[in-house]
């Protein structure tokens, strides 16, 4: 349930907000977002993305006997704002400030969702976080608003796809810790350059109630990412004064997040969640070239460079028995020399006899690629026989 702790009143919005107060005034109990489950005493804030406009539903809230917030002139259980998604992100400040738990922001090219897992496998039952997949410019006040009023952590997860989509979020909300993971050419298409996405990403520092915790996960010398990501956490408990008594060994990585799958003799390493030419180069590392087989799609949004990033890795990992999906690929194996990778088009000539065989001989299957790519596909074909 979304709400905002100590407002109450329809009018203890409207002075949260700067509003005018409402012609009528009302309990609040929750905030709604999607105009079919507000009724009396929610409030219902019409959010615009790329496919849609709450604001053609505010006449249906109101017919529900619920209030909102609006762009609009209405009457009754209404308040009139200049901006619907800055209110939101007021809201989630003031949210903040009457609970104040302890505030961790999460940004960077890849590692947001695992960090955030970690962190809250450490900080444990007190620790509220973001949902999967919950971190874009709607998600990171949900996860705010969200919080139980005994909340002692909170774990942001924020992820950005083009170019100022933090300058708001920057504005209006506060942190304790800020920790970058990295920061690589993910979503350089929309992005338009890898200067962006610094400029975007870094512009969350401006949170920070202290400067100096700033978590750079740039500045951290380690290649193995696992050991990277361990530093990272290690870092934030001890800016947090927390004495941790977690082995990190006692973490399991979510599904799709590098997760293992015992089936026969081997192991199903499921990567599937997106990919990135650093993430796979770092987590293949980890698996020996002899006891490895590689399942990979493609690697979206690399920008103009994504053929030839493509070709590089099949270059590189020459060492390994690689089958590949997806147009990119198909491409790169066409323009590569002495490539010992093989393609599959699709499910119906996916080679599972053959992985199955693997599996059977004690070997591990390794399956990556884009959200777009959905590598989940094959994976459960083999899971699942």
């Amino acid at each position: 349930m979304y709400k905002v702790d100590g407002l109450s009143k329809l009018s203890d919005y409207a002075i949260a907000l700067g509003a005018a107060n409402p012609e009528i005034d009302c309990n609040i109990t929750s905030i709604k977002f999607d105009s079919r489950f507000a009724k009396n005493n929610d409030l219902f804030i019409p959010l615009k993305g790329q496919k849609f406009n709450g604001e053609d539903f505010t006449d249906e809230a109101l017919n529900n006997g619920a209030a909102v917030i609006t762009q609009k002139n209405l009457n009754g259980l209404s308040l009139k704002v200049k901006n619907v998604y800055e209110c939101v992100l007021k809201l989630a400040k003031k949210n903040l400030e009457n609970i104040r738990p302890k505030i961790i922001f999460i940004t960077g090219s890849f590692g947001k969702t695992t960090i955030k897992d970690m962190l809250k496998h450490h900080l444990g039952d007190k620790c509220h976080c973001s949902n999967e997949n919950e971190n874009n410019e709607f998600g990171i006040p949900f996860t705010i608003l969200s919080m139980p009023i005994d909340t002692k952590y909170l774990v942001v997860e924020c992820g950005a796809r083009k170019k100022n989509d933090f300058d708001l979020v920057s504005k209006n909300l506060f942190c304790d810790i800020f920790i970058l993971t990295n920061i690589a050419s993910n979503h350089l298409e929309s992005f338009g350059s890898l200067e962006n996405i610094v400029k975007t990403k870094i512009k969350l520092r401006d949170c920070l109630t202290n400067k100096k915790n700033f978590i750079d996960g740039r500045e951290i010398s380690e290649s193995n990412f696992q050991l990277h990501n361990k530093k990272i956490v290690d870092t934030t408990m001890n800016i947090l004064g927390i004495a941790d008594t977690l082995k990190h060994d006692s973490f399991i990585p979510t599904k799709g997040r590098g997760n293992r799958i015992n089936k026969l003799n081997g192991q199903i390493i499921d990567q599937t969640y997106n990919s990135h030419p650093k993430t796979i180069y770092e987590t293949v590392a980890m698996e020996g070239a002899e006891s490895t087989i590689l399942i990979l799609g493609d690697m979206a949004e690399l920008g103009k460079d994504e053929l030839n990033i493509h070709i590089d890795l099949l270059k590189n990992l020459k060492e390994y028995e690689v089958f590949v999906t997806g147009d990119i690929f198909k491409e790169a194996l066409n323009q590569s020399e002495k490539s010992n990778a093989k393609y599959f088009n699709d499910s119906y000539d996916f080679p599972k006899e053959i992985l199955l065989k693997k599996l059977e001989e004690g070997k591990n299957l390794y399956f990556k690629g884009s959200r777009s790519s959905k590598m989940e596909q094959y994976l459960n074909l083999i899971i699942n026989d």
